[in-house]
């Protein structure tokens, strides 16, 4: 069967249409569990007998999966087997054979459910113990694949669960608190539930809330760093850098973040003299839901010039170098890096021609 979307597999559900086999898998593990619980409900009720219902989370083998998948239903129509974060790619030859068996020889009578509620997983580098047993499935059964959201469907999801809660928030704030958090529905759920409960009778869930409850990313604090500095603000760019230092924030972390900002800054001022959009480049470089980055380059970067931008990446580069050498102090190498990009920043305005 042709991989399902979440939509087509929702509906799929609620028809009470059946299969032997299901594997859900991806980077979006609140839906996965989300999806497997609402299945399992569907399957074996909310309640699941014990003799009718058989989850494997943690210390299983292959065998104990083999054995309860032939469990033949108790005064039910179908047994469940429920099998959690398996590691196919951690598997051996034998026990890929072995799964891929289990999975032909599921009975008309049983549902075998793969997911990954909790599996770290990259959708572009699966692996090959997964991918042999992802087409096995395919062939078989019904596979469904959890990507990321993107910002905006994010966005809309954060404005539909505080609906929920009997609480609005705008859009622009929905994106904000993104920012704040990144995009892990988990972290973003928790953090919402907390302002819906701050806010009290309140309606509007507002920015100023998130400033105040949210704790932000490192990303975030970086970038607004890193705008101190392209705008010559010595001494906020310094508090800000001392600030992080008190968080414990790691210099390597930190100047990953900065060299990060400032590619992009150099993409979209090389793109702006090409008459490149925003657009294209998040395609060519493989941004993904990362795109709206492009969009908020700080005003000043428009007046440095390409040259200083140019300098500026080679020493941040040299700077990388020298955090890998342990007799550096390394916060002294990220302050005399703050003060060279200070002064990078600070040099002649940028004409286009």
């Amino acid at each position: 069967m042709p991989e399902l979307s979440r939509n087509d597999l929702k509906q799929r559900i609620n028809k009470g249409t059946i299969d032997k086999i299901y594997l859900f898998y991806g980077e979006e593990k609140m839906y996965i569990k989300t999806d497997t619980d609402r299945l399992v409900e569907k399957l074996a009720g909310k309640s699941p007998a014990e003799f009718n219902y058989h989850n494997f989370v943690s210390n299983y083998t292959l065998d104990d999966v083999a054995v309860a998948v032939q469990v033949a239903p108790f005064v039910s129509e179908r047994n469940v087997v429920r099998v959690a974060d398996l590691d196919m790619n951690a598997l051996g030859k034998d026990d890929l054979d072995k799964l891929k068996a289990i999975i032909e020889n599921v009975p008309d009578t049983t549902s075998l459910i793969l997911t990954m509620p909790t599996l770290p997983q990259d959708i572009k580098k699966l692996g090959a113990g997964f991918n042999k047993i992802l087409k096995v499935v395919q062939k078989l059964g019904t596979t469904c694949q959890y990507r990321r959201e993107t910002d905006i469907s994010l966005a809309n999801q954060i404005v539909r669960w505080a609906d929920k809660r009997g609480k609005k928030i705008e859009q622009a704030d929905s994106y904000k608190l993104q920012e704040y958090v990144g995009d892990d529905l988990y972290t973003i759920k928790n953090e919402l539930d907390k302002l819906c409960s701050y806010v009290g009778e309140r309606e509007f869930i507002t920015g100023e809330d998130i400033d105040l409850l949210v704790p932000r990313r490192l990303e975030a604090d970086v970038f607004k760093l890193t705008n101190e500095i392209v705008g010559c603000n010595s001494d906020k760019a310094y508090n800000m850098l001392d600030a992080l230092f008190s968080q414990r924030a790691e210099p390597d972390s930190i100047l990953a973040v900065i060299s990060n900002a400032y590619i992009d800054f150099y993409r979209m001022r090389v793109a702006s003299d090409s008459g490149v959009s925003a657009k294209v480049i998040a395609e060519d470089f493989g941004y993904g839901n990362r795109a709206f980055v492009l969009n908020r380059i700080p005003p000043a970067v428009k007046r440095m010039t390409t040259e200083s931008l140019r300098k500026s990446l080679d020493v941040i580069t040299d700077t990388i170098g020298n955090l890998h050498s342990t007799s550096l102090n390394k916060r002294i190498e990220l302050e005399k890096l703050v003060a060279k990009l200070l002064l990078f920043a600070g040099e002649k305005q940028y004409v286009k021609r």
